[in-house]
């Protein structure tokens, strides 16, 4: 994940430090991302396809008809504005799905005449609440970095979003992609963690938030469609 994300995260820390600071970073885990060279051999040819979002645990029969929660909506409407900021068709996810009912078990090579619909962005899963853990407390001075293994064990939830991507006319899982935000990116000051108990336990704070998790998401398609076109 690009590091324009987090800088705030490093003016908090770093700028202005005279004396010594103490942190603790989280590992970062790995993001997964595979796009077959037929969706690269597709994009080459289709620079603003159709696309439409598929949502996990929905009924809808028209956007603005949602059963899902509402924190949910908000996240998913942010990955439709950034899809079509990066110049893609976005098609009512609404609509798409009232189609599909009357369609019934109709191939998808017939959905994308029925749809006009290229390719299905599909949601597998939003996490707010991975569970990141460490011992290490890292001493920060003039930007110098010394690591400090301890006893306590920091914990703080960073989160994941999976997707799929779908080649409508094929009927092919092309592109299959999981980004992971690791909580405190460039480290949180030691002093914002609270101990609770005789054992010193770290007492877990709320989720990642709502607005985070929009610009979190607004990156992953960022870098979900920069990894198609690599190697192009």
């Amino acid at each position: 994940m690009r590091n324009v994300f987090y800088y705030l995260w490093a003016i908090l820390i770093f700028t202005g430090c005279s004396s010594t600071t103490k942190i603790v970073k989280f590992p970062k885990k790995p993001d997964e991302v595979f796009a077959n060279n037929n969706l690269k051999d597709f994009f080459r040819v289709n620079k603003t396809p159709n696309i439409v979002l598929r949502v996990p645990n929905s009924s809808d029969k028209a956007t603005s008809n949602t059963s899902i929660g509402r924190d949910n909506s908000v996240l998913y409407n942010s990955i439709e504005k950034e899809l079509l900021k990066q110049g893609f068709s976005v098609r009512d996810r609404g609509l798409f799905n009232e189609i599909m009912d009357k369609a019934g078990s109709t191939q998808y090579s017939q959905i994308k005449d029925l749809t006009n619909t290229d390719l299905i962005l599909e949601v597998i899963e939003i996490n707010p609440a991975v569970l990141y853990t460490t011992n290490k407390v890292v001493s920060v001075y003039k930007k110098a970095e010394k690591d400090n293994v301890g006893s306590i064990d920091y914990k703080m939830y960073g989160a994941a979003v999976e997707f799929r991507l779908i080649m409508v006319k094929n009927n092919e899982i092309a592109g299959s992609y999981k980004y992971n935000y690791p909580p405190c990116p460039y480290g949180c000051e030691l002093e914002s963690f609270k101990l609770t108990g005789k054992n010193k336990q770290i007492e877990l704070k709320e989720t990642v938030s709502i607005n985070v998790l929009e610009e979190f998401l607004k990156i992953c398609i960022q870098d979900l469609i920069k990894s198609i076109g690599e190697n192009n």
